[in-house]
């Protein structure tokens, strides 16, 4: 019998990337179990949920004070869970808002531990990496970058690439985008946004980032299209654009659609920035939660850069407006240069050009997949080799 296989996932890309190993796991073999912590997502793709996290995720109670004795008893059932379904590997993905203690419960109950899409890409310091280090036994890394700074510190890594490449519907051509969004004034200019995928998240950025497009459309004529997460409602989006007063403002839910058709993008520093790029979408980053707000911050030592994009290109490509720096008046003017000169533009999507290179291609997942199943050592046939 295939031991076990234990999914961890705090927020709404883990539930996503962690739907796509499931998947990739079980078209290996369908045999293996898989148990763990996520959303609808990793549900649907066969994952047993000890518990689902997708209303706190949306609502951001993982980064409030409050949300810390949330964590405290779903550490204990897991920790639990581990005893009762005796896993063969326990993966991790995503942002630690667990902190690192599920990998140090794993590692003192003998529970081989991978990272698959660790934090490092999000700024993580040195001084967390000495940490990150003694609880993980492997990562499966998405980017090359990711790959040599586990290197440089003596962790075990595998380059599998990013899941991103797989996910990332890149079939659509700007002129069916825009058709498909019934756009047929080619003198306005598209402006994607997105926002993120937790409330509050959303709340504190998303009003400033329209009465800055507010202050652009002074001088451009835009069309302006806020992409809905799925653990967003429209209701809440509905609300922020009605007080903006932002004319041309609508909400759409398929964001690969938006992105396809967008001149420009205003995304946050997460996944959405890194799916923009991938599309040749140039763009900028904002990001801004509230001082009560601190478990992210904590764990995320602000580097350089913040957004991922940037971050895996190793430089500043994409203008970033973080916390202090977060203001419409900001916002508006770098919204106005960047539509309108177009060797910016251009030297911003030369450097998208390389992603391709530093994420690993497509077929990320099945690697993903392939590696976990080798470390439990079962083959299709359900038998341990």
């Amino acid at each position: 019998m295939c031991p076990k296989i234990m999914i961890i996932g705090s927020d709404y890309t883990s539930d996503r990337f962690g739907a796509a190993l499931a998947r990739g796991i079980r078209n290996l073999n369908p045999q293996i179990s898989l148990v763990g912590v996520g959303g609808p997502m990793m549900d649907e793709a066969g994952v047993h949920l000890l518990y689902d996290i997708s209303d706190l995720v949306s609502l951001g109670a993982f980064q409030s004070v409050r949300g810390s004795q949330v964590v405290k008893r779903l550490i204990k059932k897991v920790a639990e869970a581990m005893d009762g379904e005796a896993p063969g590997l326990l993966i991790q993905i995503g942002l630690p808002l667990f902190e690192f203690r599920l990998l140090e419960i794993a590692r003192s109950k003998d529970i081989p531990v991978v990272y698959y899409y660790t934090p490092f890409s999000r700024g993580l310091t040195d001084g967390k990496m000495a940490d990150f280090a003694r609880v993980v036994d492997k990562v499966f890394a998405i980017s090359r970058y990711e790959a040599e700074m586990c290197s440089e510190i003596g962790i075990e890594n595998e380059f599998v690439g990013h899941p991103l490449l797989d996910l990332i519907d890149f079939s659509l051509t700007p002129a069916q985008a825009r058709a498909s969004l019934g756009l047929e004034d080619d003198s306005r200019r598209v402006i994607a946004v997105l926002p993120g995928s937790r409330e509050a998240e959303v709340k504190n950025v998303l009003p400033t980032v329209l009465k800055a497009l507010n202050r652009a459309e002074t001088t451009q004529e835009l069309e302006i299209i806020v992409s809905v997460a799925p653990t967003i409602t429209s209701s809440l989006l509905e609300r922020m654009i009605s007080k903006c007063r932002c004319g041309s403002a609508r909400l759409e839910t398929d964001t690969y659609t938006i992105l396809t058709a967008a001149d420009l993008a205003v995304t946050s520093v997460g996944t959405a920035s890194l799916e923009a790029s991938l599309l040749g979408v140039p763009s900028l980053a904002v990001y801004r939660v509230p001082r009560t707000a601190q478990l992210v911050d904590r764990l995320l030592d602000r580097q350089p850069n913040m957004t991922i994009t940037n971050n895996i290109l190793r430089r500043t490509v994409i203008p970033e407006f973080i916390q202090s720096d977060f203001g419409a008046a900001e916002i508006g003017e770098a919204i106005i240069s960047l539509l309108n000169d177009a060797e910016a533009k251009e030297e911003m999507l030369k450097e998208f050009e390389r992603l391709q290179f530093e994420l690993g291609g497509p077929g990320s997942v099945k690697r993903a997949a392939s590696a976990a199943v080798e470390m439990i050592g079962c083959v299709r046939d359900g038998t341990n080799s």
